[in-house]
């Protein structure tokens, strides 16, 4: 990180002292504009070495995601235009795996609002299961497994063996990082066993990924993109990843702007 400036080399040091810092402090602290560090933050997530937040900026770790809270805001409007675009690909009649995550909780708000006959869903997601209970059309099935607070969620070994009961027709999942070699990483490795065993008893796999997601990191492996069929984005990757993309036969579908 030779090519940053000094205050930008600050930024980075306080976040990661401190994980979490908003504008107003950052403004004080380096005696700025809050348009001129708003500008630094956005160069900086630009480049995959913080993560953007309503009010603030966070570090960026390859064991830790952001604040269940903090996710809802974060690229709002493109998880909704993702969601929307996701829900497209949900016919009625159709069985599916829905795994948690924001993205995937903006998706089951577009399914419900869409009303269709006939889904059956099982999710480990507690809160996109809440959602879709309005839907009276809707069967869901909720998997047991243990308690995870960081994405209102069930996981790990019970919730695995309820998955493997069924083999549906969509899988339908986010992820918290994307490598330039194409694996799917996310950050807790419950979570990940339930995913990868509903991406392996899926006959469509759809994965959900908001454009930060190709400049994080995170540490456990989920797969691959070989592994999924249609990438649900709001931005056209780089010509590296959609060349990748195109070479691993997966359809790359833009969300439009609502």
């Amino acid at each position: 990180m030779t090519d940053l400036s000094e205050r930008h080399r600050n930024i980075l040091e306080v976040l990661g002292r401190r994980g979490y810092a908003s504008i107003e402090e950052l403004v004080a602290a380096f005696d700025v504009t809050p348009q001129t560090l708003r500008r630094d933050l956005h160069e900086l997530a630009e480049r995959g070495l913080l993560r953007r937040h309503h009010g603030g900026a966070s570090a960026n770790s390859s064991t830790t995601n952001s604040d269940y809270a903090m996710r809802h805001v974060e690229n709002a409007a493109e998880k909704a235009r993702i969601g929307k675009a996701a829900a497209d690909l949900v016919a009625p009649g159709v069985s599916l795996f829905l795994t948690p995550g924001t993205t995937v909780e903006a998706t089951a708000t577009a399914i419900a609002e869409r009303r269709p006959a006939g889904l059956r869903v099982v999710t480990n997601s507690t809160v996109a299961a809440t959602i879709l209970e309005r839907c009276p059309n809707i069967s869901i099935q909720i998997t047991g497994g243990v308690w995870l607070a960081n994405n209102r969620a069930l996981g790990g070994a019970s919730a695995v063996e309820t998955v493997e009961k069924y083999r549906c027709d969509l899988a339908i999942t986010s992820i918290g990082a994307i490598d330039a070699a194409g694996c799917l990483l996310e950050y807790r490795d419950e979570e990940v066993v339930v995913a990868r065993a509903m991406l392996r008893n899926a006959r469509h796999k759809v994965l959900l990924a908001d454009h930060t997601k190709f400049s994080r990191v995170a540490t456990y492996k989920l797969g691959h993109l070989h592994d999924v069929t249609t990438l649900v984005t709001d931005r056209p990757p780089v010509q590296a990843m959609a060349t990748l993309l195109h070479e691993e036969g997966c359809q790359i579908v833009l969300a439009g702007r609502m």
